[in-house]
């Protein structure tokens, strides 16, 4: 996984490296070219004590609303273009899906709050920097695509960012 020229997995945390690979998990088996915010959100979304879901929750009262939540992203995620070829059959070019755009500049925009929230961050090459799963999390609340199914399943990307 590369994006910008730098290892994506390289400037993460651990555990956001681990929702990252879980996300291009996710894209692969649906058989989608690119790893999007979208899929991103839907994994931080579908583990049962993320941070995610549990900011959704604090911000809703009603438990139901992580379900419409989740049937939202679904959909999302079902209206995104697939792959001509089979998911399954990997190529040694098609054996994982790319990192899009906006989930690069999700990375940046995480890199950026990171390097903000921290005195010693600051004096670190940009690089040096490892995005944290709060970070990324905040900056995928940012994607204009994650915010539109926030609103759709009734949430406010702005109030579940407070619950962090």
């Amino acid at each position: 996984m590369r994006a910008g020229g730098c290892t994506v997995q390289q400037a993460l945390t651990a555990e956001a490296a681990s929702v990252i690979k879980q996300a291009v998990t996710l894209a692969r088996r649906r058989g989608h070219a690119q790893v999007t915010p979208l899929h991103v959100a839907n994994t931080m979304l579908s583990a049962s004590t993320g941070l995610l879901r549990t900011a959704c929750l604090q911000s809703h009262s009603h438990p139901l609303q992580c379900k419409a939540l989740e049937l939202c992203f679904n959909v999302a995620l079902n209206r995104l273009p697939t792959s001509t070829s089979n998911p399954m059959i990997c190529t040694p070019s098609r054996q994982f899906p790319s990192i899009s755009n906006a989930l690069v500049a999700a990375f940046k925009r995480a890199q950026a709050h990171q390097r903000r929230g921290s005195i010693e961050n600051q004096q670190q090459p940009l690089l040096a920097v490892k995005v944290a799963l709060e970070q990324l999390m905040i900056s995928i609340l940012d994607d204009p695509s994650v915010s539109r199914v926030m609103k759709e399943a009734g949430f406010s990307s702005t109030q579940v960012k407070k619950q962090c």
